[in-house]
């Protein structure tokens, strides 16, 4: 039940190594462009169904998440057990979690953040797959442009770049 982040994809087999990269692709590309406002990083629950390539996307409903598995303050605790329910809830072969650095502050949101401290920083993205145990774990950092527009740091897409080179059966971005 180690983690594998995007340094480490090459241990896994194929099928999941192109889930676990259609995930993060998907984060990097279509991410800022749901982004609510330009002050926070929302919440947002990731899958892939049984059959489909497509990644589908949907906001957390924060209040049932932590009702069904924990408190804020206790976010990384549980968080990977959170994915791995939600995977067998939606019945999909895979299912991720997108977060901020925020998410275990007590006071958390774009209005907030604004008010009381610095902005997030990081992205992370938490995932598992129903083939394997070794779940996927990794972080992204952001950065804010004019106008504090977010956006990934160009190390970011360097490192996806890098992921990509060590697979010699991958091509292209995977998408369907």
């Amino acid at each position: 039940m180690y983690n594998a982040s995007l340094a480490h994809l090459d241990r896994l087999p194929d099928p999941v190594r192109d889930d676990y990269l259609r995930l993060v692709e998907w984060t990097l590309d279509e991410l800022p462009s749901r982004w609510s406002s330009r002050l926070s990083v929302p919440l947002l629950w990731l899958s892939l169904g049984t059959t489909s390539n497509a990644v589908t996307a949907e906001r957390v409903d924060t209040t049932e998440l932590y009702r069904r598995h924990g408190y804020p303050d206790e976010f990384l605790r549980w968080v990977m057990s959170a994915v791995q329910s939600r995977m067998t809830e939606i019945g999909g072969r895979c299912a991720a979690i997108v977060f901020n650095d925020r998410v275990e502050s007590p006071l958390s949101g774009p209005l907030l953040s604004l008010l009381l401290g610095p902005p997030e920083t990081k992205v992370f993205l938490y995932a598992a797959h129903r083939d394997v145990s070794r779940r996927f774990r990794d972080t992204f950092r952001i950065r804010r442009g004019p106008l504090r527009r977010l956006g990934f740091v160009p190390d970011v897409h360097q490192k996806l770049a890098d992921a990509r080179r060590t697979w010699p059966n991958r091509t292209g971005s995977g998408r369907d």
